[in-house]
């Protein structure tokens, strides 16, 4: 913290008495010379003298007070500002502003005063010159809609000439008066400095410094109040992150050791299944489950990952592989969901061949993610089209629905994480989508109308041909 003089106004005191004393210099050497070189007495010298010296006294003193008023309204303002630039802390701030301003005004008493949330009392929260347990009784100010509220909503300075019955100052009695100074930050009241001094304190008739002490110190203490509010509200903001954090680790603990029994018991039945008739239509349905568990198994594995890091992002695993291959894994895990509806799924590609370099698993849940919400809004017996095309180096894959369509403000808005307007669901599904599709360098919006169904598109990079043996192996088809 910087280090004020509690005396900023210390240079023009000296600067007062150098003149003075230069004054009584000249008075003492022109003396002699009057007396010796002259002939002059020294009643005569005394008359020749004195109306300069007084002339000079009295020039000095009118010039040192308006010095001094000027540079009161512009110094304590600016130091009040500096000192308190450097605290953010609301109530070290109230007791330092409460120091500094009673030492400045020559105050018998000085109270800080905050308005209440209601904005119908005011509070004091720091005081100086009175005694150290007065905070711990002290009684609010009522504003209500009264005169003195009126003048401090107005900006305006509030003099009583006497202290007597005053809530704060009244010990004081006659031979004081009390200035309420309202604090304002940003055009609004938020505070009041209360000041009880000598009916002679010239600071307590400069409305102009009392003005611009409230303003100052208004903003100041207005300052701490938001700090003080930002850094609360960032606390609760870790403390949820951190539940956020617990609650996604004790999940995916949870969610292991089931799912480790589901992978085991699929894998066996598969292996049966494969050795008996590997085109049944139970093995088919058992490579599903495999590749299902297999695929959770590694959505809670980032689960474990997200938990331990906030800024996890998951690492692309990539490799050349074949559109229509990861369209026709996506379509035969949707599969049984669509069938359960009495849908139906046609795929129209032409891009035969066509390679793009992606995580399989990763990309794959686009395509997974943006058929199972095909799959929810579309009625049953509908209709859901996946196309895929070529368009000025792009790949791009079409999940088209036959629903209720989408509105033009929504657009947008399905894309962000939790938006649900009015359909069912977390919300997080397209959010994961568009995530994971960013992540390859590609890009994911809809066509819509409001009753025509909606398209889906996800567009990637278009790759350079590769030859059979470098694509990925594909997984279980439809």
């Amino acid at each position: 913290m910087m280090e004020i003089n509690l005396d900023p106004l210390h240079e023009l005191r000296v600067a007062k008495r150098w003149a003075l004393t230069g004054i009584i210099v000249a008075v003492t050497v022109l003396v002699p010379v009057y007396v010796l070189l002259l002939g002059l007495s020294i009643t005569g010298t005394a008359f020749v003298l004195a109306p300069g010296g007084l002339a000079a006294l009295a020039g000095i003193e009118v010039a040192t007070r308006w010095e001094y008023r000027m540079r009161c309204r512009y110094i304590y303002p600016h130091e009040l500002g500096c000192e308190l630039a450097s605290i953010y802390q609301f109530p070290a701030a109230c007791r330092r502003a409460s120091k500094l301003v009673a030492n400045w005004l020559g105050a018998r008493a000085l109270v800080v005063g905050w308005l209440s949330e209601d904005g119908q009392r005011v509070e004091p929260v720091a005081a100086q010159g009175l005694p150290s347990e007065w905070l711990k009784t002290a009684p609010s100010l009522p504003l209500g809609d009264g005169p003195m509220s009126e003048t401090l909503r107005q900006g305006k300075l509030l003099t009583r000439p006497s202290t007597v019955g005053d809530a704060w100052f009244g010990a004081g009695g006659r031979s004081e008066r009390a200035v309420y100074v309202p604090l304002v930050s940003r055009g609004r009241l938020e505070g009041v400095l209360a000041i009880a001094a000598r009916t002679r304190n010239d600071h307590m008739r400069d409305h102009r410094l009392l003005s611009a002490l409230g303003v100052v110190l208004g903003l100041a203490l207005d300052n701490c109040r938001l700090y003080e509010g930002q850094r609360a509200h960032a606390q609760h903001l870790q403390e949820l992150n951190r539940m956020k954090s617990d609650f996604l680790s004790t999940v995916s603990h949870e969610l292991r050791t089931p799912l480790t029994s589901i992978m085991m018991a699929a894998e066996m039945l598969l292996e049966e299944e494969e050795t008996r008739d590997p085109q049944s239509t139970r093995g088919k349905l058992v490579a599903n489950i495999v590749k299902g568990a297999s695929r959770l198994s590694s959505l809670v594995k980032d689960l474990v990952n997200i938990s331990r890091d906030d800024d996890f992002k998951p690492r692309l695993e990539l490799d050349p592989v074949a559109i229509d291959d990861l369209v026709s894994n996506a379509v035969g895990i949707v599969q049984p969901l669509v069938g359960a509806k009495h849908q139906t799924i046609d795929i129209t590609s032409t891009t035969p061949g066509t390679v793009v370099r992606v995580d399989r698993l990763r990309f794959e849940q686009v395509l997974i993610n943006l058929l199972s919400n095909a799959q929810r809004y579309t009625p049953p017996a509908g209709h859901i089209t996946v196309s895929t095309r070529i368009d000025k180096g792009e790949v791009i894959v079409t999940v088209a629905d036959s629903g209720p369509g989408i509105g033009p403000g929504e657009r947008e808005l399905i894309f962000e994480p939790f938006y649900r307007g009015d359909r069912s669901g977390m919300g997080l599904g397209l959010a994961i989508a568009k995530s994971l599709a960013e992540l390859h360098n590609g890009r994911i919006w809809v066509e819509s109308s409001d009753r025509q169904g909606s398209e889906f598109c996800v567009a990637l990079p278009l790759q350079p041909a590769a030859r059979p043996r470098d694509l990925a192996t594909p997984a279980a088809t439809r």
